[in-house]
């Protein structure tokens, strides 16, 4: 039983210390609300690459349009793959061991319409009005938005929603 307690609180602490607060000399993003750790891909089966994370931490899938949109297609078993994961536990982001840090910028403004598939959005700024694409993992989230809500997304170096949270 100590051993298990130990094991477990063990676990929590490699998570915690994969909280990145600057990012460093391996390339992991500067960001309070997700946090990089490395897994090794497992399986590659139909175009989805399976990343194995450390020990005790869930499997990741990386679908077929983000392997893609990522660099992940040459992608072999063994390789070392930087996942990035935020508070919710859903997957931000994936990069090649090596790789630079993903080129993010984050938006503020008000929500101004999601299609009803959530693969776009429209946000209003104090630029105007813009629309982007939403990743699927990233879309599943905009069923508790309303529209006029203040919101900040995040955008991967394709220009696609990666995240989306509430502001005040």
């Amino acid at each position: 039983m100590r051993l298990a307690i130990g094991f477990m609180a063990g676990g929590i602490l490699l998570l915690c210390a994969a909280i990145p607060a600057t990012a460093d000399e391996s390339g992991m993003v500067d960001a309070s609300h997700y946090y990089g750790l490395t897994g090794v891909v497992s399986k590659i089966h139909s175009g989805m690459v399976f990343v194995k994370p450390p020990v005790g931490l869930q499997a990741r899938a990386i679908s077929p349009r983000r392997v893609e949109r990522v660099g992940l297609h040459n992608a072999r078993i063994g390789d070392k793959v930087n996942l990035w994961v935020d508070s919710g536990n859903i997957l931000i982001d994936a990069r090649a061991d090596g790789l630079p840090a993903p080129d993010h910028r984050v938006i503020a403004g008000r929500l101004t319409y999601s299609d009803p598939f959530w693969s776009e959005i429209k946000i209003s700024t104090p630029d105007g009005t813009e629309v982007f694409e939403v990743d699927s993992l990233a879309g599943s989230k905009l069923s508790t938005f309303a529209e006029g809500m203040p919101v900040e997304i995040e955008l991967d170096s394709d220009n696609f929603v990666i995240d989306v949270y509430r502001t005040r």
